[in-house]
Order: structure tokens, then C-alpha cells, then sequence
């Protein structure tokens, strides 16, 4: 998707795949969101050289095998931080008179305590689709000659195993450790 010269990594098409926002709101509406999404989230986790590798295929249209990869990624986290941003404002059109409030005679608009909810919780989507996308350039790092994370980026945190078949299952009633590191188990009735 171009326009004004910057390159989106994604289509309007995967942009609503992976959006809560209605498939009847035009792109158009979208599209300022998208472009600093792109510039405000992705960018800071994929870096220049990757992210402009991205786009030039994408304006190619000679995306590799493992680019389409990563861009299914980048997709889920680029729409969870395009609906954080537009959040507040997909209500109102700016025009040349004034700012107006659009409405439905079949909807309701939330009030200024459930936006508030609704758009935590947004942010709370965009920040695991932005984790599982770390994790899996984590994990494929090789693939991403490209893509050089900070020394500090602790990897090894998001870098997921195989599992375990047999899980060596751990107590699960919490026994508080007593404050001077053992059980005391003549103690009387109060306890200590």
C-alpha cells in the first residue's frame, strides 16, 4: 500500500484481517494510523535495514518466501497498534467548518470510561502481537541477516522450546517459608 511516497509493509486487505476495526470503514480513515504505526512500533523492532528491505519488495511486489513470513507477522502487530492509535478518533471527521462526531441509528457510542477500557485493552493486544512477533525473529534470527537487535534485546527470554512431555509437576499449594527459614512445629495456637 502506497501513498504520499511511504511504503506500508501490509494491504488494506491483511490490515482487516487482522483489525478489530469494522470492514466497512474505508482505509482512508486508517491509513494515517497505519503509516505511524509503522514509523512509532515496527520500525524501533525491525530496524531501518530490514524494514526498508520490506518495502522494497512489497513495492516490488518480490516479496521472498521468507519475507511474506515475517510480514504475516509484522501484519498482526502493525493492525493491533493502527487500532490503539485510531481508537479515539474513528468517531469524528475533521472538515473545513468543524470537527464532527459521526453516529448510527444503529449503535451507541461508548462513554469516556469504556473508551478508556476498550482502548487499554487494545494496547494490551499490540503489546503480545508485538511480543510474538520479537519471539519469532528471536527464533529466526538467522533467516534475518538484516535484522540487528540491541546487545540488550534478551533474546534468550522470547527463544520458545520444544516442551516437555514429562513436566516435573511442582507442588501446587503455596507453603510460605516461615521467617527464620524452617517450620517451628511445636508452635502454639497463634501460630508463630
Amino acid at each position: 500500500m502506497k501513498k504520499t511516497g511511504e511504503i506500508l509493509i501490509i494491504n488494506e486487505e491483511l490490515f482487516k484481517l487482522y483489525s478489530a476495526v469494522s470492514i466497512n470503514v474505508g482505509i482512508d480513515k486508517c491509513y494515517p494510523f497505519l503509516q505511524l504505526a509503522q514509523s512509532f512500533y515496527l520500525e524501533p523492532i525491525l530496524g531501518t535495514p530490514l524494514l526498508d528491505e520490506l518495502k522494497e519488495q512489497v513495492d516490488t511486489n518480490t516479496l521472498t518466501e521468507v519475507n511474506k513470513a515475517l510480514v504475516i507477522k509484522c501484519a498482526h502487530c502493525l493492525s493491533a497498534w493502527t487500532d490503539f492509535l485510531a481508537a479515539r478518533s474513528l468517531g469524528y471527521t475533521v472538515t473545513q467548518k468543524s470537527i464532527v462526531k459521526e453516529h448510527s441509528e444503529n449503535s451507541e457510542a461508548l462513554d469516556k470510561d469504556e473508551l478508556g477500557f476498550y482502548i487499554g485493552g487494545l494496547r494490551e493486544i499490540a503489546n503480545q502481537a508485538q511480543e510474538v512477533l520479537v519471539k519469532y525473529l528471536c527464533r529466526c534470527a538467522d533467516l534475518y541477516p538484516l535484522w540487528r537487535p540491541s546487545s540488550n534485546c534478551d533474546c534468550n527470554r522470547y527463544i520458545e522450546t520444544d516442551g516437555d512431555s514429562n513436566p516435573k509437576q511442582a507442588n501446587p499449594i503455596y507453603f510460605p517459608s516461615h521467617p527464620k527459614g524452617r517450620l517451628d512445629r511445636n508452635c502454639g495456637k497463634c501460630g508463630h
